[in-house]
């Protein structure tokens, strides 16, 4: 593996939110702790990583999702296989409560998700959304 990042950014329809994508393989980065003022929704598409949160560590593997709240700290490294790969959205709260009956931000209790279909479709929303960053098409594709 090598050490990349690439971020790509889709605006939602004509004006708008914009929706940050990320694609980023490491051999041994750590990140240390931060916050997003966005959801994070991340795939794990090779290796393995460990992430500090909410005081326990998570252990993505491939297929793994993961979704960090707003505003919450943690960090991320590569796990036992010795590197990782994921692809990312950072999403605005507005975009998971735009049109919900529900009130306030969402809430996940478990940040680690194991779904085989969601996580292929959000591999594939993500990829397609970083090589054609057109608005309409980048809110067709959400």
């Amino acid at each position: 593996m090598s050490e990349q990042a690439l971020w790509t950014r889709a605006r939602l329809g004509r004006d708008g939110p914009p929706l940050d994508l990320l694609t980023a393989r490491f051999d041994r980065h750590v990140y240390a702790p931060h916050a997003h003022d966005e959801f994070t929704i991340g795939v794990c598409v090779g290796g393995s990583e460990i992430l500090d949160y909410r005081g326990g560590h998570i252990r993505p593997g491939l297929g793994s999702i993961v979704v960090l709240a707003p505003g919450e700290m943690h960090t991320g490294g590569p796990g036992e296989s010795g590197g990782y790969a994921y692809r990312a959205l950072y999403a605005e709260p507005s975009l998971l409560t735009d049109g919900t009956l529900g009130t306030g931000t969402p809430h996940f209790h478990e940040p680690l998700l194991d779904d085989p279909q969601l996580s292929d479709a959000l591999r594939l929303t993500h990829a397609e959304l970083a090589a054609c960053p057109d608005p309409l098409e980048a809110e067709s594709r959400i």
